[in-house]
């Protein structure tokens, strides 16, 4: 590895490595590390601040280190500083993000989606003044944008998604909407952070009506699930859209693959949908399967069969090693009798794959009017947005 910076780091002192080595070793360190080992000398700084090395120790991180985000409150006061929570997926531990001060203590917040150790949240502190904030929890750096959504009126089919473009280092934000559910062309909108600016787009499409709150971004392309079907519970199509040609694709999701589906998840960098199949000798399995952007098609990734006491995890996050990380959410109430107060309970669980041991490694309680609003792995990076 060549040399990324000028001067050397023997003017630090005794020097063991030469800079090559010792700056590959930076480069595989964990992001939180690295972060910390800036404030030991003005040289450490400037080296491991530059733009290529975020970009180089972030992309050796990717799939490690992943905690879970838990997006907890009232869809009326989403603003509650107690709305959200950090959890490693590992021992259970919260890890420490302050809220953005752009997020003020008035209005209300969502979470888009997170890639890279970066968070794309969606916000508002004077009613339909809409923005965009993208923030790294990490390095406590955050930056707005704002939101097209803002200058549009009467929206619906509405998608959002967001991601990391390795092979063009730059961030996208995509938006997809509709003025009505039954107008014949989609409003499309994508941020590229290379250009700083938005780009527009008319798609013609009135059968797509209603995309799912959850979203992937995968090979600079925005993927969603699409439901129908009565009561909109019948997943249709998987929708992807690409962020830089605006072409947009349906995959239709065959229900001998997954009977039904749940949720979207990204694994590994790669979306899969996550649902649940019914045997004809009774019992439940809870199943991933694999969408394949280049051969545009769903394949059946992973089948685990999760009969009888421990139902089905019915909000899969994702999977580490031989073990599956779920969420659950229950109402219970405090010890006290009759009177005492009913809490929301949400943990954190583990199962294993092959003994389906279930092991809760974390446990959090909210008042009663508290529920959980979103479920996103955030990764650790230090990009900066």
């Amino acid at each position: 590895m060549e040399n990324q910076f000028v001067g050397s780091m023997a003017e630090f002192g005794d020097q063991v490595f030469p800079d090559d080595i010792l700056m590959e070793i930076f480069t595989r360190t964990d992001p939180k590390t690295a972060a910390r080992c800036r404030t030991a000398s003005t040289t450490w700084r400037v080296r491991l601040s530059s733009d290529r090395f975020r970009r180089d120790n972030t992309l050796a991180n990717i799939g490690k280190h992943r905690k879970v985000l838990l997006q907890i409150g009232d869809p009326e006061t989403y603003s509650s500083k107690e709305s959200f929570c950090i959890v490693d997926c590992v021992d259970g531990g919260i890890v420490a993000a302050p809220m953005p001060e752009q997020l003020g203590p008035r209005g209300w917040w969502t979470v888009i989606d997170s890639d890279c150790g970066v968070i794309c949240v969606q916000y508002s502190t004077t009613g339909p003044d809409l923005r965009l904030l993208l923030w790294n929890p990490l390095l406590r750096f955050a930056r707005v944008l704002d939101d097209s959504a803002d200058k549009l009126l009467k929206q619906a089919v509405i998608g959002y998604a967001f991601g990391y473009r390795a092979r063009t280092d730059n961030y996208c934000v995509v938006h997809m909407s509709k003025r009505h559910v039954l107008d014949r062309f989609l409003h499309c909108n994508v941020f590229n952070s290379a250009d700083e600016s938005w780009k527009h787009a008319y798609i013609n499409d009135q059968r797509l009506t209603h995309l799912d709150e959850g979203s992937a971004f995968h090979l600079g392309k925005a993927v969603w699930v699409n439901w129908g079907g009565r009561g909109l519970m019948i997943a249709t199509h998987v929708v992807v859209l690409d962020a830089e040609t605006f072409l947009l694709s349906k995959i239709r999701i065959n229900r001998r693959s997954i009977q039904h589906v749940q949720v979207m998840r990204v694994l590994d960098g790669i979306p899969h949908l996550v649902g649940y199949e019914r045997s004809p000798y009774g019992g439940l399995s809870t199943i991933w399967c694999k969408i394949d952007l280049e051969s545009m098609c769903v394949v059946p990734f992973i089948k685990l069969g999760v009969a009888g006491q421990y139902g089905v995890p019915w909000n899969p996050v994702t999977i580490m090693g031989d073990h599956m990380i779920t969420v659950r959410e229950n109402n219970r109430k405090r010890a006290g009798g009759a009177n005492g107060t009913v809490l929301t309970e949400i943990s954190l669980d583990q199962i294993n794959f092959v003994s389906r041991h279930r092991v809760t490694t974390f446990r959090g309680e909210w008042s009663r009017d508290m529920s959980l609003q979103r479920v996103i792995i955030v990764g650790v990076g230090c990009l900066v947005p």
